[in-house]
């Protein structure tokens, strides 16, 4: 197969690792971080939710209580998640918002509107293409997951300690990599400004 036979077995290993019991428990503490962090932003800045929830079509009107009712949800999602008695239902919950997403953001780029997703918090976020590609690659990895058997959490708190602080690992490194592309156009924008500059 002329060595395409390597690159198929090393993507089945990352596969297997990614639906493994170790990459389970990594998603696991990511998805709680994830959910955590936006939840406890649409808390601090409801009407900004609120808002992103009508640009995305899901309501009419923005209401600060519907953008508390929202960060409410996330973040129970991510306690659910983290608790092990509860962390079955609540990656099944947390997979269902994530595709809900995907839908709404499909929609929003199929009718070309420019919306304001309030991602984590961010508010000069954009929907774009990435957004669904990326949300639509990690509900796709956690329903893998779920449709695995022997997806119980790991006993020793050592090694859940260990898992935690690889997600938020991850999570950190997905945040900086989300805000590159608007960064690179700043940095465009500045050097054109400056080179457009009078002597």
């Amino acid at each position: 197969m002329g060595g395409f036979e390597h690159a198929q077995a090393l993507a089945g290993d990352l596969v297997d690792a990614l639906v493994g019991a170790e990459g389970q428990a990594v998603t696991r503490w990511f998805l709680v971080a994830m959910f955590g962090v936006a939840g406890v932003t649409k808390l601090r800045r409801p009407m900004l939710a609120a808002m992103a929830m009508v640009d995305f079509g899901v309501v009419r009107r923005p209401r600060r209580e519907l953008g508390l009712a929202l960060g409410a949800a996330e973040v129970l999602v991510a306690l659910a998640v983290a608790i092990p008695v509860t962390s079955g239902a609540g990656r099944w919950v947390a997979a269902g918002l994530l595709w809900a997403f995907v839908a709404v953001t499909v929609r929003a780029l199929a009718t070309k509107r420019d919306v304001a997703c309030f991602c984590l918090g961010d508010p000069d976020a954009r929907i774009t293409h990435w957004s669904g590609v990326r949300t639509g690659g990690l509900a796709l990895l956690v329903s893998l997951q779920l449709a695995e058997p022997g997806t119980a959490p790991s006993a020793q708190p050592t090694d859940e300690l260990m898992f935690a602080v690889a997600a938020c690992a991850c999570f950190a490194i997905a945040l900086v990599a989300a805000r590159v592309p608007r960064l690179l156009k700043w940095n465009a924008g500045t050097v054109n400004f400056v080179e457009e500059e009078p002597a």
